[in-house]
């Protein structure tokens, strides 16, 4: 709590189980929160939200705070080592997503991506981007460049 209270930045990155109540929303009120959980109902199976991305879940959980849906569609082997590729430099970087409804939180979070090497990719609002993101979505696990992020979305 203590933590959260102090962070203007936060990154969820635990079992989507134990976000309820993970954070006192008091704390969290006006924070980023960068939502990189996946939802899954068992091994592989993404949970169906009611047609809720998870991501307006979480926004629903901590009111207030400003939720960016992000880091979550890359596997773990990629992104242990996609960032620091060599030859990955302009359109070539591969993408992370940013879905969110406060712009300037989706910014914030685009530079995070940048620093980490990344190419931030804005697939909208946190419920029609956030899906594209989450397991079973058609950007979840897939590993595409800048370039091949932005031809997808402008389709």
């Amino acid at each position: 709590a203590e933590a959260a209270d102090r962070s203007e930045l936060l990154v969820l990155m635990v079992p989507f189980d134990g976000v309820r109540g993970l954070l006192p929303p008091g704390a969290v009120r006006d924070s980023v929160i960068v939502d990189a959980t996946n939802a899954f109902s068992g091994p592989g199976a993404p949970r169906e939200p009611d047609g809720r991305g998870s991501s307006e879940l979480v926004a629903e959980w901590y009111p207030g705070a400003r939720i960016v849906k992000s880091l979550n569609t890359m596997h773990f082997e990629t992104l242990a080592v996609a960032g620091t590729e060599p030859g990955r430099e302009g359109s070539q970087r591969l993408a992370h997503f940013v879905a969110g409804d406060d712009g300037k939180a989706k910014e914030i979070v685009a530079g995070v991506v940048t620093d980490l090497g990344f190419a931030p990719v804005d697939t909208g609002p946190l419920h029609s981007g956030g899906i594209l993101q989450q397991p079973g979505g058609p950007l979840f696990n897939r590993s595409l460049t800048e370039a091949q992020a932005l031809a997808w979305i402008s389709h």
